[in-house]
């Protein structure tokens, strides 16, 4: 064997002690909190970390909304070569995790740091059941050395082993535990597969303006002289890619707490909202209203209204030169 691959062999299988001593210590802790009756069903990824850090050793917690604060760079390498932005980590969806009837890792994400260094992103199942404190769960083993058991099986995480020290790349010296990968960058993914924009307050159109770009934007009538609603068609580069008031009901069915069900056309009271998880997606904090891309008339199109405790949708005469409404636009 030659020194090049020796050493290739060496490093390999020192990363390899690295990954598992995390995932041991991290199921330490687990296990504890089980022996207890204490790991689960919790509503959040932060409750779930309130607990856990009286039973592992914890430097930092990072909310959703600063996930770079407990994170050593900006980006990972995937397996196929492309960067994937950390601070786009929201949930557990971002993990490739899939919500059913016995998983939900919609929860915002946290970051930590270990007591010995070890950055860590984490998404809780809140559908997570509880397991029984008398019962022992054996460990899997990988050189006949402890890794994990069942204990941990509610969290989902991605950690870094060796720092700001490149390649900061996947399944290198980034590792996934209880995930099934990265690939989405798109916070809330839209029924059309598209990701949306941060929010922004448009430009207004005057109404020539709006009359020389309205057949290539989609817009079918201009009236005002200060028409924000076509600012943002504008911005957005047209209504194909502003979004339906089916893309904007799922995006308040996602900022508030227990993903409540929101149709394109329908209010919903009695919300509950937890502050942060509407700035972490690059949008405002309630309330605030949302143009989507569906023109009314000449003189108004449709928008939601995302409020702290209630959202609606409605279309009110005139809005069109108002400068009340935000937009985001979408794309891949």
């Amino acid at each position: 064997m030659t020194l090049p691959v020796l050493n290739q062999a060496i490093n390999k299988k020192v990363r390899a002690e690295q990954i598992r001593t995390v995932k041991y210590k991290f199921t330490k802790a687990t296990e504890k909190m089980a022996s207890l009756g204490l790991i689960g069903p919790y509503d959040s990824t932060a409750a779930f970390v309130a607990e856990l850090q009286k039973h592992l050793k914890i430097m930092k917690e990072c909310p959703s909304s600063k996930l770079r604060d407990c994170w050593p760079y900006d980006t990972i390498t995937l397996l196929d070569g492309k960067e994937y932005e950390v601070t786009k980590l929201q949930t557990g969806k971002q993990f490739q995790m899939k919500d059913s009837d016995t998983a939900d890792y919609s929860s915002p994400n946290i970051g930590i740091i270990t007591g010995d260094g070890t950055p860590m992103i984490l998404s809780y199942n809140t559908k997570c059941e509880a397991l029984d404190p008398v019962k022992t769960y054996g460990w899997s083993t990988e050189d006949n050395k402890p890794v994990a058991n069942a204990t941990s099986n509610c969290v989902a995480a991605v950690f870094e082993i060796n720092g700001k020290k490149k390649p900061n790349k996947q399944n290198e010296d980034v590792a996934l535990f209880n995930a099934n990968g990265l690939g989405s960058n798109c916070a809330i993914e839209l029924d059309n597969g598209k990701c949306f924009t941060a929010a922004f307050t448009p430009t207004p159109l005057t109404k020539a303006e709006c009359e020389a770009v309205k057949d290539d934007l989609g817009i079918k009538e201009c009236y005002y002289d200060m028409d924000y609603w076509a600012g943002a068609v504008k911005q957005c580069g047209g209504v194909g890619n502003m979004p339906t008031m089916a893309d904007l009901a799922k995006i308040a069915s996602a900022i508030y707490k227990g993903n409540p069900t929101v149709g394109a056309y329908n209010d919903v009271d009695n919300l509950t909202y937890e502050s942060g998880t509407a700035s972490s997606l690059g949008l405002p904090e309630p309330g605030f209203y949302l143009w989507s891309g569906e023109e009314y008339s000449i003189y108004n199109a449709y928008y939601r209204f995302f409020g702290p405790t209630y959202t609606n949708y409605g279309n009110r005469f005139g809005n069109r030169s108002t400068s009340s409404e935000q937009a985001i636009c979408l794309g891949d």
